[in-house]
């Protein structure tokens, strides 16, 4: 979790309460930095000024240090000293800013080695307690923390010192050691207020929020002036349900001061959890009629709100919030309470998307999961808890903050502590029945996709998540049973559930977002690629008699796929031929089912009516070569040949490679154990795509005018019914620094980078593309789009290295790729001529590597060459690399083909998928590709999506700031291919 800019808030907010003296205690002398006197030695006066004069550190250093030596006992000579471990820190902070990490953190440690014992308060505070701040910033976390233990020694004995030190750790939120400085300076200084504080502020860090509550009352005791203390021992009342005693502590502040603002936000809060709202809403009237911008206020308030079902009220305010600091995740988060009260799942999910920008904690993804769960996006809501969350032995597990290991029964009970320990809210705005629904969901989840299925575990946590008599059953019914058939597991239990959906269909349509439920499975694939590239999918409004069909019918084709794995051919047929009775004519559900249909006559041995319902469901979509496949091996077995084929369903449809974008890694959790779950093959909906821009940060999530949609004719008789699907594009946001809110809510921010929309390929030419002004962006020429292609392989992205799509056609899946919901585009790639490369460029790269490969001995240049290789990623990665002397052997000429001629990506860790294939479909093994700037661009070969079948996956990510046009180079023995890249 990124949240070091709050929790640097959290130690500044807190050092006022520092300078505080306690009421008793021993106060230690102070060791001060020595006074500038004359040198006791002939001459030495003149030599030390002569040194502090010096402008270049080095030259500085030597002349203190032969000052030193020369004149030992100088009352200057500390003085002396401290300047040495001044000018030493200066040099390495250069040297880290050059790149000389070594020299730079080895000279940070001879500065806090030589550092003078006592070290005096202004030496600690302007240079000593920089050191690890600054190593850590700069990513050398190991060196930071090796210094912060060098200091510890150095300091031992000062309690105020250590306490500096212990901002530290809170500032890179390691809760444990910055409680166990301030204890050790409670050791030494018992009546030090400060120690209590900065113990309070550990402990709320771990979530340890009654012992937070202890610390700060006895700080209250040793100083009970102390406004800090008394502002945070009321915050924490708050948290913990104890608003009345909270309220008596900020009157108590404002009694002395009427103008503290924080104090005022705390009572009118405070005042709602007491459940004064008539008191809490006058106050907060004029609170806001002051400064309209009060964020905490607003967020609090808000939070309050959608706790107790007033969503109206909560999204109002919500939205002032986010329009005043669009990076606080918590803001964010109220409003998509606030809009789940007002049944507007689809519009929340869409704001937690935007939150997701500022801030990674466990709560978000729950919150995100609640809103998928709420529009009926099931296996989404699913993937999304198993980024943080796991069930063991009936005990949901997470780290919270993506730091503190905890366990509860319940979701509600798990995260009480993030929110607390942020907003000070005891009360969820989540529901107990929503809370063990996504638990159940969850346990389905991990036990569908374990790697040793238990049909017994299997079956009764599908029962445990389809319980209920709540108008989303029937798709939760579905849902199970969809999963249930792409493991092949528990068939029974598949059956038993799809003859409990039937009569369930006309309550299941009386949902928030019945189009978004009936369509959940088809949407999956378009959705998890989209939201990976910063965008989200608007559900197309259909008719009801349209979803009321496709449910009806979806049940049967369910029931048919059962009882076709049960071996019971004839009895699937007949539920297929049910299916085609009221699914739409031609449309995604139909081609599926007629497919299904075909399997099962051929299956019940009665070739030439599984051929001719083949025929049906291939005439009816974009050509398929996984299906054609099927079709040419059943038709040869009926006539003999081939021939004639052609002229009946068209010519074979050429293999193509399409882009597949990728999901940022992840950072590792509690719950990565688990597998992700399999790629799910699902009919194609056939609407038509609408593409509007994202909107920016400080624009509210809600408001997005829909265009009228243009309805593509199905059949007869839902002929201007489908409306057009909606594609948002990414939105740019430059975040320069993190907000700075006075209280300190522990899971936050992650700025983002500014970025500007990708180019998107212009979609089939019924598509009409409608798309937002934004001045910031920059066009580019989209490729060549083919006119009604049909998708042929679409990977999920995952939490850990994404699965492996076997593409291996069967009569009952004959393409195991996923489909999208909308006719997809097609990338043309440009045919390139071949470029032979010889082995001897190795021997280039070397000379490259190697400044002076003459004066090099035979080893050096073994190790160059090993450098230069270090830059490529290869497919194969024992394959050895040889240094080639002798003339290249002859080899064959050969084309490589690859998704994209140019890509676009985000600085500092953009990325984005390419496929690289070869024309003639030989074996891709041998392909590498490298970088003109390693130090900037990171290739990565993905070797499980790379078992396409004649394709590789390759990841490529800028890893570092640098802006500007690069290239990949995709390269083997027989040909290379080049790849523009633009990091913006």
């Amino acid at each position: 979790m990124k949240n070091s800019a709050i929790i640097l808030f959290l130690i500044l907010f807190s050092l006022t309460a520092f300078a505080q003296k306690p009421k008793s205690s021993k106060n230690p002398a102070k060791t001060k930095l020595a006074k500038t006197t004359p040198a006791n030695a002939a001459g030495g006066k003149e030599a030390f000024e002569k040194a502090v004069n010096l402008t270049n550190a080095a030259e500085r250093i030597a002349a203190l240090q032969k000052f030193v030596g020369g004149f030992p006992k100088s009352d200057e000579k500390t003085h002396a000293l401290e300047l040495i471990v001044s000018g030493r820190a200066e040099i390495a902070d250069e040297k880290l800013r050059l790149g000389d990490t070594q020299s730079g953190v080895k000279l940070f440690k001879l500065a806090i080695k030589d550092a003078p014992m006592p070290v005096s308060d202004k030496l600690f505070t302007k240079v000593i307690l920089q050191v690890p701040t600054n190593l850590f910033l700069r990513g050398e976390r190991g060196a930071a923390l090796e210094a912060a233990k060098m200091i510890e020694a150095k300091i031992d004995g000062n309690a105020n010192q250590l306490l500096g030190l212990a901002t530290f750790y809170l500032g890179t939120e390691n809760a444990a050691e910055a409680r166990r400085l301030a204890e050790k300076a409670i050791l030494i200084e018992p009546n030090l207020p400060a120690a209590y504080q900065t113990l309070g502020l550990a402990k709320r860090l771990d979530f340890q929020l009654e012992d937070a509550a202890n610390a700060y009352a006895k700080a209250l005791e040793l100083d009970a002036d102390s406004i800090v203390s008394k502002r945070s021992l009321a915050e924490m009342k708050r948290a913990v349900g104890k608003p009345t005693e909270a309220v008596e502590l900020y009157r108590e502040i404002l009694t002395k001061d009427e103008t503290d603002a924080a104090a005022q936000t705390g009572l009118i809060l405070a005042l709602f959890d007491a459940e004064k709202r008539s008191e809490a809403e006058q106050e907060m009237a004029k609170s806001l009629e002051q400064n309209p911008n009060n964020l905490f206020l607003l967020v609090g308030a808000a939070y309050w709100y959608a706790a107790h079902e007033y969503g109206a009220k909560a999204v109002e305010l919500a939205n002032k919030a986010v329009a005043v600091e669009p990076r606080y995740t918590w803001a964010h988060i109220a409003l998509a309470r606030g809009l789940m009260q007002e049944k507007r799942p689809l519009e929340a999910e869409r704001t937690l998307l935007a939150a997701r920008q500022y801030g990674n904690f466990p709560t978000l993804n729950y919150e995100l999961a609640s809103a998928r769960l709420a529009a009926g996006f099931y296996r989404e809501a699913a993937n999304e808890l198993k980024k943080t969350f796991a069930v063991k032995d009936d005990l949901i597990i997470t780290r919270l903050g993506g730091r503190v290991p905890k366990q509860a029964q319940s979701f509600t009970e798990l995260l009480a502590m993030e929110r607390q320990a942020s907003i000070f809210e005891p009360m969820a705005a989540d529901s107990p029945a929503s809370a063990e629904k996504l638990k159940s969901l969850l346990n389905f989840s991990q036990q569908i996709d374990s790697a040793n299925l238990n049909e017994t575990a299997i079956s009764n946590a599908a029962d445990d998540f389809v319980k209920g008599d709540d108008n989303m059953k029937l798709h939760r019914q579905l849902y199970a049973v969809n999963r249930l058939l792409e493991k092949r597991t528990a068939v029974a239990k598949a059956l038993e559930l799809t003859k409990a959906a039937v009569g369930g269909v006309d309550a299941a349509l009386n949902v928030a977002t019945p189009a978004a439920a009936v369509l959940a499975d088809e949407l999956y694939d378009s959705r998890t690629i989209a939201i990976s590239r910063n965008e989200f999918v608007i559900v197309p409004d259909i008719p009801r008699q349209t979803l009321s069909g496709i449910l009806r019918g979806r049940i049967e084709t369910l029931t048919g796929r059962a009882l076709q794995q049960q071996e019971k051919p004839a009895e699937a047929v007949t539920r297929f031929k049910r299916a085609l009775s009221v699914l739409p004519e031609k449309s995604a559900w139909w081609r599926d089912s007629m497919w299904q249909l075909g399997a099962a006559l051929q299956s019940e041995g009665k070739p030439t009516e599984s051929l001719d319902a083949y025929v049906k469901s291939y005439m009816s979509g974009a050509p398929d070569v996984g299906k054609r496949i099927i079709i040419e091996s059943l038709y040869q077995q009926i006539n003999g040949n081939l021939e004639g084929l052609d002229e009946k369903i068209g010519a074979k449809p050429l293999p193509t490679i399409a882009a597949l974008p990728i999901e940022e890694e992840k950072s590792q959790t509690v719950a990565q154990a688990i597998a992700t779950p399999a790629a799910q093959t699902a009919p194609i909906l056939e609407t038509t795509p609408e593409i509007k821009p994202m909107p920016q940060a400080g624009e509210s999530a809600l408001p997005i005018a829909e265009a009228k949609p243009t309805p593509e004719v199905l059949s007869s008789q839902i002929a201007k019914t489908l409306p057009k699907a909606e594609k948002i594009i990414e939105n740019p946001v430059k975040i320069e620094t993190a907000p700075t809110p006075e209280t300190t809510p522990t899971p936050e921010v992650q700025p983002s980078f500014e970025t500007t929309p990708k180019p998107t390929p212009e979609i089939t030419p019924t598509a009409e593309l409608i798309t937002a002004p934004t001045p910031a962006a920059k066009t580019e020429t989209a490729p060549e789009v083919l006119p009604t292609p049909e998708i042929k392989t679409v990977t999920e992205p995952k939490l850990k290295k994404p699965k492996t799509i076997k593409n291996q056609p069967s009569a009952d899946n004959p393409d195991k790729t996923q489909k999208l919901i909308f006719e997809p585009i097609i990338i043309t790639v440009p045919k390139t001529e071949a470029v032979i490369t010889p082995k001897t460029e190795e021997k280039i790269i070397e000379t490259a590597v190697n400044e002076n490969p003459v004066s090099q001995i035979k080893s050096d240049e073994t190790a160059a060459v090993a450098k230069a290789d270090n830059k490529k990623t290869t497919l194969n990665k024992t394959r050895s690399r040889i240094v080639a002397e002798n003339k290249p052997e002859e080899v064959s000429q050969c084309k490589i083909l690859t998704s994209e001629e140019a890509v676009s990506i985000l600085n500092s860790g953009g990325s984005l998928g390419v496929l690289v294939g070869f024309e003639d479909g030989r074996s891709v093994n041998e392909i590498t590709a490298f970088s003109d700037s390693p130090k900037d661009l990171e290739i990565r070969f993905e070797p499980e999506i790379g078992g396409l079948s004649g394709r590789a996956f390759f990841v490529i990510k800028s890893v570092s700031a640098t802006k500007g046009e690069f290239t990949v180079t995709f390269e083997s023995t027989c040909g290379k291919k080049e790849v523009l890249v633009k990091v913006r």
